[in-house]
């Protein structure tokens, strides 16, 4: 798959933290704590950033964080109320940092926290994207069936075009990552990290 020279892209990571990333995290929405999935998603991971840096397209890492009294998440909902109890995700914490090698490597990558499910509710993403001028995203992250699909819908929703790297994304179980990308099929471009960057006659 190549990016076409139609469409101003930008690659939006979600969530690559300790807390949902490293095995010791508290947060396994994306894998158990000795899921071999693991290594295939930092593989996919990497490759795409690694890909994105080399292209020169913009990266805009979206990171969950919390006050560290838990007064800017609500409790209405199951979710939002184990995150609250168990304290994760603090500003500050080790669990609230990207994972190694997978966060921002100078000053041309841009953060943006936010504190819900979807990447753009009250958050500046919305802003930090229409400041690059972008048409098209280029979304992967933990997990598929949360801050993945939902960000990825609101953002069709908004007038993008949306690719989504599967081996770059997880849920736990599995069912849920599989279950999810195939809900959002025909409102995303589905593909490989493997295949970024290579040619496509159909793009």
């Amino acid at each position: 798959m190549t990016v076409s020279s139609t469409k101003l892209t930008v690659m939006v990571p979600l969530h690559l933290q300790n807390e949902v990333i490293h095995p010791e995290g508290l947060i396994q929405a994306g894998f158990g704590k000795d899921d071999a999935r693991r290594e295939t998603f930092l593989s996919g991971a990497r490759r795409a950033l690694e890909f994105a840096f080399g292209a020169e397209i913009p990266i805009v890492h979206v990171r969950m964080a919390f006050s560290t009294d838990g007064s800017d998440l609500p409790e209405n909902c199951e979710l939002y109320r184990s995150v609250k109890k168990r304290g994760v995700m603090k500003e500050g914490s080790w669990g609230a940092e990207f994972y190694d090698g997978l966060g921002p490597r100078d000053h041309r990558d841009k953060v943006v926290s936010h504190n819900r499910v979807n990447a753009f509710y009250d958050s500046e993403l919305a802003s930090t994207l229409s400041a690059l001028q972008c048409t098209h995203l280029m979304m992967f992250g933990v997990a598929t069936h949360s801050v993945v699909e939902h960000s990825a819908r609101h953002a069709v929703d908004m007038g993008y075009a949306v690719t989504i790297i599967e081996d770059a994304c997880s849920a736990n179980p599995p069912e849920r990552h599989h279950h999810s990308l195939a809900s959002i099929g025909n409102l995303v471009t589905l593909t490989q990290s493997s295949l970024l960057g290579l040619t496509d006659e159909s793009d």
